[in-house]
């Protein structure tokens, strides 16, 4: 039950502090006085959307704040669950700072608006008169037949698992179209790594390649000047260098007696003579082992011939960009592998998800088709309360071919007015009185069947008057009786019904305008059915039919 509402700073109230009891509350008030700005701050509770235009004061934040008694209500599951402190009475307060920042808190710890909505959702509904409209509305039909029927479980595993498989759906279909167009390039890529693999590629191959071509391509002169060297250095027996530096080598021996500089001389020519014979032989070895084989330049200019082919082919620059392609290439043709296998597995996963949902489907199904009947005869017997005992209603339900986001069916609300009228869809035969009578017997009927313990008619009295609206008051009045019902209404036949009235008006101080709103007393009542009854001039009339309204209104309750 709301208990009490504190609001500050918003829009033209500049505070205000209201208590509220049981049973039915109504709210009156001259048009434009300020009953939607009321409505506007119990929306915030409520999570909706807030921004700087509803400060009243730009440089103070506004605070909305309310306590609800919800010992009976069985909630300390959901605080347990979102780390919350429970209280009997719970305090849920929404504050918006000059720069739109807005915060939420429930018994003083922060949360987010998510928490707020999914609290608030299970403490108070409130209808205005535009949601009328959404009789027409397949979704919210249907979201109206899984509260009777108590689906928000089934409703909320269903949409989970609808998630679940939409998105594997989705990951499926991605993979697939990924993997397609990697077939395309499958052949390619296998056919490229086979010719690789066939090159039987080595890192550093080019390089010593390219040497030995070298050195094959000159084989013949390079043997030649080897030879000539060789010879000069060591084989001429006449003037062979190595043999003149032996000459010259005993020479200095013979002086070496004559002190340390010949000594010296003696031992850096000696170095010399071994270094030049090791160079000398180094040269002859090299010169024997320099073969003229046309075969092999032949076979090493066909292999380079081939590498210079796959790089200018594959467009790379060396062996390296050859073996590193096949690497990638390789990666690539294992990954479209494990696509394929990950692909299989996402088929499978994707068909049981579908499977299990179809069966969460079926099962909001027969549940809906389980309590229609039920749900029509107590619409039936709602509208012959509100004046329309002629009347039709119809839920019909059928199944769609695919899942949607609230299952696999569609429902109609088929209505007539009157006997030998053919029912037809709410939204095209019913008029605006109707459909508020309409709402209010659906609501009416939800509300019971949910627990809701605040349910708010914001003018829901669109359309009405005389004997239906004295009809709609009376059904107000037995609804409050299981539960806190607030209504805000331009009908006197509403307002007299009320356990407690409150009327909203303004008041001007100088160059400010505040909203405020007051309890009314017996008399005070009296005055302000008669008001609403005789228009701007209150006659004496009118408030003897205010008084004999409230009266009747009394008893009937009693």
């Amino acid at each position: 039950m709301l208990r009490t509402l504190q609001i500050s700073n918003y829009a033209l109230i500049r505070a205000l502090d209201i208590s509220f009891e049981d049973g039915l509350t109504v709210i009156t008030g001259e048009t434009g006085a300020g009953k939607s700005i009321l409505m506007g701050a119990l929306g915030l509770l409520l999570g909706n959307r807030a921004d700087t235009d509803v400060l009243y004061d730009k440089q103070k934040k506004c605070v909305v704040e309310a306590q609800f008694d919800i010992h009976n209500l069985n909630l300390q599951p959901f605080f347990e669950q979102q780390d919350l402190d429970y209280q009997d009475v719970t305090t849920i307060r929404r504050e918006i700072n000059e720069n739109s920042r807005s915060r939420a808190f429930i018994n003083d710890t922060p949360v987010n608006l998510n928490v707020l909505k999914e609290l608030s959702s299970k403490l108070i509904d409130i209808h205005s008169q535009h949601q009328s409209l959404l009789l027409g509305d397949p979704i919210f039909r249907l979201a109206m037949l899984d509260q009777f029927a108590q689906n928000a479980t089934l409703r909320t595993d269903y949409k989970q698992t609808l998630a679940q498989w939409r998105q594997t759906d989705q990951e499926f279909r991605d993979l697939q179209r990924q993997c397609s167009e990697q077939a395309l390039q499958q052949e390619f890529r296998q056919f490229t790594v086979q010719e690789l693999e066939k090159a039987n590629l080595r890192p550093d191959e080019q390089e010593e390649i390219e040497q030995s071509v070298r050195i094959l391509s000159n084989a013949e002169d390079i043997k030649a000047r080897l030879y000539r060297a060789s010879y000069t250095l060591s084989e001429n027996e006449e003037n062979a260098v190595v043999q003149q530096l032996k000459s010259v080598q005993s020479e200095l021996d013979a002086l070496s007696d004559l002190g340390p500089d010949y000594q010296e001389l003696q031992q850096r020519l000696r170095a010399a003579s071994l270094e030049l014979e090791d160079i000398a032989y180094d040269i002859s070895l090299k010169e024997s082992g320099v073969e003229v084989n046309p075969q092999e330049l032949e076979r090493l200019n066909e292999r380079l011939d081939l590498l210079n082919t796959l790089q200018h082919k594959y467009q790379v620059e060396n062996v390296a960009g050859l073996l590193a392609l096949k690497e990638s290439l390789e990666a690539e043709l294992a990954q479209y592998g494990d696509h394929r296998e990950r692909l299989q597995q996402l088929e499978e996963q994707r068909d049981k998800l579908y499977e299990q949902l179809m069966k969460q489907a079926q099962k909001l199904s027969q549940t809906r088709a389980k309590v229609i009947p039920l749900l029509q005869k107590e619409m039936l017997g709602r509208l012959a309360t509100l004046g329309m005992p002629d009347s039709s209603f119809e839920i019909q339900l059928t199944q769609t071919e695919t899942p949607t986001s609230e299952g696999v069916d569609q429902v109609a609300f088929l209505f007539s007015a009157n006997k030998g009228v053919p029912m037809a869809d709410i939204a095209r035969v019913a008029s605006g009185g109707e459909m508020s009578r309409l709402m209010l017997s659906l609501k009416s009927i939800i509300t019971d069947s949910v627990l809701l313990p605040t349910i708010i008619f914001d003018e829901i009295d669109t359309g009405i008057s005389g004997a239906t609206a004295l009809k709609v008051a009376h059904v107000m009045a037995e609804l409050s009786r299981r539960h806190q019902v607030f209504a805000i209404t331009h009908l006197p036949q509403i307002a007299a019904a009320g356990d407690q009235h409150l009327k909203v008006f303004k008041e001007t101080h100088g160059d400010d305008t505040e909203t405020n709103i007051q309890l009314l007393s017996e008399e005070m009542r009296e005055q302000e059915i008669a008001l609403i009854l005789s228009g701007e001039k209150m006659s004496g009339s009118a408030v003897v039919t205010a008084r004999e309204l409230l009266q009747s209104l009394k008893k009937s309750k009693s």
